[in-house]
């Protein structure tokens, strides 16, 4: 089980794509429908990955705090919630010859988790 692990989540209509990066590389894409069996298999996985996640989510409203009251029962978890505003400029901080190789859908969940790796 790896200590450190980072991940971007963002909220795509009913799912949750979420991104998990180690080492600086895209390890692992997945969607969890936002439903409470989904919520629950999301922090199930997030927690069978790593110790201490740190996980970058987009704000999104009520949903991203609903996803948060699951999240809450990993240990040693560190979310942080990102604006609109936040998440374009994080988008002109990172290199650009940065190349994005995952589905479009997953394109600014990816962002997210290079954000919590990098931690901005």
């Amino acid at each position: 089980m790896t200590l450190q692990t980072y991940f971007g989540l963002d909220n795509d209509e009913n799912e949750w794509l979420l991104v998990q990066r180690s080492e600086g590389k895209t390890v692992f894409l997945r969607q969890f429908k936002n439903t409470l069996e989904g919520l629950n298999e999301l922090s199930k996985f997030i927690k069978s990955r790593c110790e201490k996640p740190r996980i970058y989510i987009k704000s999104t409203g009520s949903a991203a705090l609903s996803l948060l009251k699951y999240l809450c029962g990993i240990p040693d978890i560190e979310v942080m919630f990102v604006s609109q505003a936040g998440f374009k400029q994080y988008q002109t901080c990172l290199p650009k010859s940065t190349v994005r190789n995952s589905k479009a859908t997953f394109c600014e969940a990816e962002i997210l988790a290079d954000c919590a790796e990098r931690k901005f």
